[in-house]
């Protein structure tokens, strides 16, 4: 069952896989306070969504709205970090079948393996399947669906199920219990498959009475003989002697998923759903089976000539998204600077517009060329970077071990720095191909600061991870290690989602960690008060931790706040692209500064006079490396760097059209996040004047 699809000694290892997961549920409820949260969905109207914060997703959207405009598309806000995701993923049992390469990480049994990090990224990019095919049906709400019995015969044709006897018992339970029955059907066909094989749908007792079993629960065993015995057992102690029965207590099972509102396909493996906890409810382990199983339910509502019924669309959204969607694995193969280089007395190599030999030459490499960097590996082609009149280009040469070598890195330097901007990007190169995001706080380690790769004003310092992965970052994105930041654990740490929330991962002892907010108040976890600390491992990890737990540099513990750390640390978020840079409510002149490693001029909106000191204001003028941006205060919406009823007030009368707000300060007054002014915002920015809401990045 979670790997969807295959024999029975699967099924069997899929339903142990459930139950571990059941007490593993059990475990969280008994021992730890759970966070039980949902995630922000609104229905998508065509505008009202944050295109600068989930990029790509609009315009695919409507694509699909203009080919189907009676179905309903929900904006679902994880509140997640998308690297925060991908990291808790791979650490599930995520399995791929009938592939290789860079689509697999190692075996994990005789028939599966498991998922690359790229497979993962790619499959759970919702933007990859977006689109007015089967593959969108892996976000379609799976409540109750109205269906006539006949339309839903019709969707049976080509089924074992295909019989209006089973169309009237798996409609009339699937109307009782509130699931689409198309989900359903789907469901028992990627279970039971074809059913002149299938053992368990229809078994026959010793004395003669016919038991079912649609969805393979308690189909387990060693052999097939002992999974049908088994699949038998549980069928008679639960009474399903007929399919009405047998189909009630399988859609209770399927129904558990929507009532904890994992209710799509995609959610049903992929549990990103904040209420109840996060990662740990996931119905199958192949990454594939959404899709496929997608494709089953799209088929069926053809055949019942559904597919232009009213329907819904789930869509998740993540912070720190790339720009563009995930690539699969065979589109991007490795990707990561590596150094290259021409062997002794080789020459006339050439490097092409393409990776294949057809692409045109655009230049000849021999061995007296420099190192060239290496940005991407496909099928035995390197994409380099290389100089050419003073600019830098890419072309693609085949590698080959008898004239071209990998050599160790150029390096020219070894300094612990810290990434500023929450979501700052990692490059293969200086550039070029997006690796992943970084987080505010993450700790790096610069290895080529020369300023070699300058291209449009931009400086690019190579840089080492602490898994080992390497990139490039803007320049402005570090600054050095704060040592008064950084705190190491005393002992294996959970980390939490939330103060005494639901642990996320154990952080090993003696592991550095940079810490980005400090608790002013204790919360209580069996009985007993904590300061929750919020920080971020090496790897990018965010969460919170107790501070008992945590020990500075210097020896000491740590406490409420250093000299250095604020009692609430000030998030920037610096955008190149747009020449913006947002901060939050308490941001001073000195805060920004510090955090941008003097680096920075500011000047107020008139651009004439200097600021030296006291809050930073929407409009300012900040001037990075020569390069002018404007400053954005969430909440400021009069640009006099407070926030306060002033700034209620200039909303109120935008939304009474008595007052017209530029695109800066509309941005300053979008505290909710969601490309519209509104009553929410106004609601914010009285909660935090309030003290209980905080405006963040």
């Amino acid at each position: 069952m979670s790997k969807n699809g295959g024999n029975m000694k699967r099924k069997s290892l899929a339903i142990i896989t459930i139950l571990l997961l059941l007490f593993q549920m059990i475990a969280i409820f008994l021992f730890q306070n759970v966070v039980s949260a949902d995630s922000n969905r609104y229905d998508y109207n065509g505008s009202n969504i944050n295109t600068g914060v989930y990029p790509g997703y609009k315009e695919k959207i409507d694509a699909v709205r203009a080919q189907h405009p009676n179905w309903k598309f929900v904006i679902m806000e994880t509140g997640l970090d998308w690297e925060q995701v991908i990291t808790a993923e791979k650490g599930n049992k995520s399995l791929i079948q009938s592939k290789s390469g860079n689509w697999v990480s190692g075996q994990y049994d005789n028939a599966w393996d498991k998922a690359s990090e790229n497979a993962i990224r790619y499959y759970m990019d919702p933007r990859n399947w977006i689109s007015a095919d089967s593959s969108i049906f892996q976000f379609m709400q799976l409540s109750y669906q109205d269906i006539s019995d006949e339309n839903l015969y019709n969707a049976l044709n080509g089924t074992f199920l295909y019989t209006m006897e089973y169309a009237k018992a798996i409609n009339s339970a699937c109307r009782e219990q509130n699931v689409n029955p198309i989900y359903v059907v789907a469901r028992i066909m990627q279970e039971q498959g074809n059913p002149s094989t299938s053992a368990t749908f229809k078994m026959q007792d010793s004395d003669g009475q016919i038991y079912y079993n649609l969805f393979n629960i308690g189909a387990t065993g060693a052999g097939t003989s002992q999974i049908v015995s088994n699949a038998l057992t549980y069928a008679r102690n639960h009474g399903w002697t007929s399919i009405s029965i047998c189909l009630r207590d399988g859609i209770t099972f399927l129904s558990d998923y929507l009532n904890a509102k994992q209710d799509t396909l995609y959610l049903n493996k992929y549990d990103v759903e904040t209420y109840n906890g996060t990662y740990w409810k996931q119905y199958m382990q192949n990454i594939e089976a959404p899709k496929t199983e997608a494709a089953k339910m799209y088929s069926m509502l053809e055949k019942a000539n559904l597919l232009n019924s009213s329907m819904t669309f789930i869509i998740p959204v993540y912070s720190n998204m790339p720009n563009g969607a995930s690539l699969s694995p065979e589109r991007l193969g490795e990707i990561g600077p590596v150094n290259i280089k021409v062997k002794n007395g080789h020459n006339n190599i050439a490097v092409r517009t393409s990776p294949d030999k057809n692409g045109t030459t655009i230049l000849r490499i021999d061995d007296k060329t420099p190192v060239m960097l290496s940005v991407q590996r496909i099928n035995g082609w390197h994409k380099i970077i290389f100089k050419q009149n003073n600019e830098f280009k890419t072309g693609y040469v085949l590698f080959n071990s008898s004239y071209l070598e990998q050599i160790n890195d150029v390096a020219n330097c070894s300094e612990t720095m810290t990434i500023i901007p929450n979501g700052t990007a990692l490059y293969s190169g200086p550039g070029d191909i997006e690796i992943k995001r970084l987080v505010n706080g993450q700790i790096v380690t610069r290895i080529d600061n020369s300023g070699t790769y300058t291209l449009n004003g931009i400086v690019w310092d190579r840089v080492l991870l602490s898994d080992g992965a390497q990139g490039f970052v803007d320049r402005n994105s570090l600054i050095e290690e704060k040592k008064s930041d950084v705190y190491t654990t005393t002992t294996d740490l959970n980390m939490r989602d939330a103060p005494a929330g639901s642990a996320i991962r154990v952080i090993s002892t003696g592991t550095k960690v940079t810490r980005i907010e400090t608790a002013a108040s204790t919360v209580n976890m069996g009985g007993t008060p904590y300061y929750w600390d919020k920080v971020t491992t090496p790897s990018g990890a965010i969460g919170y931790v107790a501070r008992d737990y945590l020990k500075g540099l210097d020896g000491n513990m740590a406490t409420a706040a250093s000299s250095v750390i604020k009692e609430k640390l000030i998030n920037i978020n610096v955008d190149f692209k747009n020449k913006l840079v947002t901060v939050e409510p308490d941001t001073t002149y000195e805060t920004f500064i510090e955090k941008l490693g003097n680096k920075a001029t500011v000047k107020k909106a008139d651009n004439k006079t200097v600021v030296t000191e006291g809050l930073m204001g929407t409009g300012y003028i900040v001037i990075i490396n020569g390069e002018k941006f404007t400053a954005i205060k969430i909440g400021d919406v009069t640009g006099n760097g407070s926030i306060n009823s002033a700034d209620v007030l200039a909303i109120r009368q935008y939304l009474n059209k008595k007052l017209k707000l530029d695109d800066i300060q509309l941005k300053a007054a979008d505290v909710t996040k969601n490309t519209t002014i509104n009553s929410a915002d106004v609601l914010a920015i009285r909660q935090y004047l309030n003290k209980k809401l905080d405006l963040r990045v």
